[in-house]
């Protein structure tokens, strides 16, 4: 566990305690931020490749972000990673942005240069690794269902798409949510891709081999809105929640199954590489998870 920074009336606290950075240091910004793993293995990979700077939880609310980039908060700050709920926001702040950052309208990865934040995005490309990792050689499954519409069923979608799954599914309890989903594909011409419905209607049953990605928030219980077993074609749900957020429900009988740490781990590594080019000590970063 690693005690969380956050910004006080004259400088930062950590653990509640003044502290003051002596060096460059890299960090994940969010709030809440006290359960995220990041810290953990992110250190795993600076200690492998000796390198002398550190990586910290920092809880920050929407309303500092800016000062934080033109403030004296962010004098030491070499680059970050981005959370919920500042992907978006953060992506605004950005005096430059990736191609891929700039596709998903979010940014989850900073590298500061200069005081400038130039921004990327590894969630899409963290979550299209693993997938395709856990399907395994052969053709794409022919159905996909994301659940949720937030941003990590962004990245979700945006993966799925470029896994070349002719058509997915998108079912949310939110209308708001739907309609920012909508504005986004419409955006990229990608809205005749992909259905966007209630949650209400219910999990549509699966008619062929298909991948499930679970977006919902933690802690909330998906198994209403799974089918409840596979049919006779192969089947996947990849849950991108881990820890403490992720319900002890069961996969439906006869899916394969992964939580989001393998996610969380790609994601991880493809920063750390933008960060600090090869190699990107793998082993490391998942030994720390175990």
């Amino acid at each position: 566990m690693y005690d969380v920074l956050e910004p006080g009336a004259d400088g930062w606290l950590r653990g509640g305690e003044p502290w003051e950075p002596t060096q460059p240091f890299y960090a994940v910004l969010g709030d809440p931020i006290a359960h995220s793993l990041s810290p953990t293995i992110q250190n795993a990979a600076l200690r492998e490749r000796e390198i002398d700077t550190e990586y910290v939880p920092v809880r920050i609310d929407a309303g500092r972000l800016r000062s934080l980039k033109d403030g004296p908060l962010g004098r030491l700050l070499a680059g970050f990673n981005v959370t919920a709920p500042h992907k978006e926001a953060v992506a605004a702040l950005c005096d430059g942005r990736t191609e891929q950052a700039r596709d998903m309208g979010a940014v989850n990865t900073v590298k500061v240069e200069d005081g400038r934040w130039l921004g990327h995005n590894t969630d899409s490309g963290g979550v299209l690794t693993v997938v395709a990792q856990i399907w395994g050689a052969g053709t794409p499954p022919e159905q996909a269902v994301v659940l949720g519409a937030g941003g990590s069923a962004r990245a979700a979608v945006d993966a799925l798409l470029r896994w070349d799954i002719p058509r997915v599914e998108v079912h949310s309890r939110s209308a708001e949510g739907r309609a920012r989903l909508a504005g986004w594909l419409e955006s990229r011409e990608l809205a005749d891709r992909v259905d966007l419905r209630p949650l209400a209607e219910g999990p549509p049953a699966p008619t062929g081999s298909s991948i499930w990605i679970c977006c919902l928030a933690g802690g909330v219980d998906a198994s209403g809105w799974l089918p409840a077993a596979a049919g006779e074609a192969p089947a996947v749900l990849l849950d991108l929640r881990y820890g403490d957020q992720l319900p002890a429900n069961q996969a439906p009988l006869g899916f394969r199954f992964s939580d989001g740490l393998p996610v969380l781990l790609m994601q991880g590594g493809l920063s750390f590489a933008w960060w600090f080019g090869p190699p990107v000590p793998w082993s490391a970063m998942s030994g720390a998870l175990t």
